[in-house]
């Protein structure tokens, strides 16, 4: 082991700190003049011989043993100077014996060393006088503190004495102020107990003054209440029969409305007829327009043509021939436009009139109203007159074949 690595070995620093466990305040009177010598000698023992070892022919784990020993019996001391148990002695002694058999091993040189028993012994006898000289001292303070202690005893037993007497004397006291108390105590309680009576008489009679005025205030008031029902009662009834015959006001103007209404209904489907005929007629009018636009345009190309040096007879007859057959379906179109445009004046009429007739009516009495709704029934359902259009104007088919048989040999020309 190299010499720098043995000096700075742990072994050392458990050594000074076994040294300073031993240097604690009174922990020579607690450990005991014996081991304490024990330890201290230990201590001199192994620090002499560390001093004394060849360093590298020491191993490292020698010495780490040696430490480990030294700071379990450091451990042990401490614990013993903290809770004063005698085992941890027994084991701190254990734990060092190991440490010297470890370093009684360790090689030593041949040589003179400063380790001198006999100085150690001496130092042995000046602490055992030095310990004998502390025992007699505390010894003596012992005994100082117990003739104190004796004395203050007497002391304390005068003053027990003093105040069992005391004690004795307030006893005596207090029967005297508990036998006033309870004479005093039965003189309030006859007195609490008339005057009980009396207040309990008075309150009685109070509660019946009480209860014979409220049930007179309670009657009042139930008269009053009754009066002001019945009026309100009266007040309802009378604003009841106001509000039904209101009501009943309102059910007649309601039932002429509904009669109005009903006669809107019933007439709503002659207002979609004449819509429907008004658009056939605008349909057809429009169609009968166009025929006669068509069959005027061909007219005037073949007057046209007739004051040009070009003239073709028989383009010229074909054209006033598709002319003529125009004039069929243009005349049958206005023919039908005026149809649809009547059919639509007669129902906007029968809308109207139905309409009408039940405002008419309506302040008629009901049997007035009953025969004319009978005359209606019979003029509007089932009895209507046919309606007739002026045909003078149609054009037949046979008349167009005649037209056509007439033109057709020039055409064939």
């Amino acid at each position: 082991m190299q010499s720098e690595n043995f000096t700075n070995h742990s072994v050392f620093e458990k050594l000074e700190q076994f040294k300073q466990a031993l240097e604690t305040e009174n922990a020579q009177e607690k450990i005991g003049i014996d081991n304490f010598s024990f330890f201290e000698t230990a201590y001199l023992f192994i620090i002499n011989r560390l001093q004394l070892t060849i360093p590298i022919l020491v191993q490292e784990a020698e010495l780490t043993n040696l430490a480990s020993e030294i700071e379990a019996g450091i451990v042990q001391i401490n614990s013993f100077l903290g809770n004063n148990n005698a085992g941890h002695i027994n084991n701190a002694i254990n734990n060092l014996n190991s440490a010297l058999n470890r370093v009684r091993n360790f090689p030593l040189p041949l040589a003179k060393t400063n380790f001198d028993f006999s100085k150690v012994i001496a130092s042995f006898q000046k602490t055992v006088e030095e310990a004998y000289k502390t025992i007699e001292a505390s010894n003596l303070k012992l005994q100082e503190d117990l003739q104190a202690t004796q004395q203050d005893l007497v002391d304390k037993n005068a003053q027990i004495a003093d105040l069992q007497q005391k004690l004795a004397n307030k006893e005596v006291e207090i029967q005297n102020v508990l036998s006033n108390y309870n004479t005093e105590f039965e003189t309030i309680k006859a007195n609490n107990s008339n005057t009980f009576k009396t207040e309990k008489k008075k309150f009685n009679d109070s509660i019946e003054a009480d209860r014979k005025a409220f049930k007179e205030l309670i009657d009042a008031d139930k008269d009053s209440y009754k009066q002001e029902y019945e009026k309100q009662k009266s007040d309802l009834e009378k604003q009841t029969v106001e509000t039904v015959k209101e009501l009943q006001s309102k059910l007649e103007e309601a039932k002429k409305i509904v009669n109005i209404v009903g006669n809107v209904g019933v007439t709503g489907n002659y207002q979609k007829i004449a819509e429907q005929h008004k658009k056939s007629a605008n349909s057809f009018r429009w169609l009968a327009l166009g025929f006669m636009v068509v069959m005027s345009g061909l007219l005037i190309y073949s007057i046209i043509e007739l004051s040009t040096s070009e003239f073709n007879l028989y383009k010229s007859l074909v054209r006033i021939l598709a002319a003529s057959v125009l004039t069929y379906p243009a005349i049958y179109a206005s023919r039908e436009s005026t149809k649809h445009r009547n059919l639509e004046t007669h129902n906007r009429n029968l809308e109207l009139e139905l309409a009408s007739i039940g405002p008419f009516i309506e302040l008629l009495p009901e049997a007035k109203k009953e025969a004319i709704k009978e005359e209606l029934v019979k003029k509007y359902f089932g009895q209507q007159a046919s309606i007739h259009f002026d045909n003078k104007d149609e054009v037949s088919i046979n008349g167009l074949e005649k037209i056509l048989k007439v033109i057709l040999p020039f055409v064939k020309k």
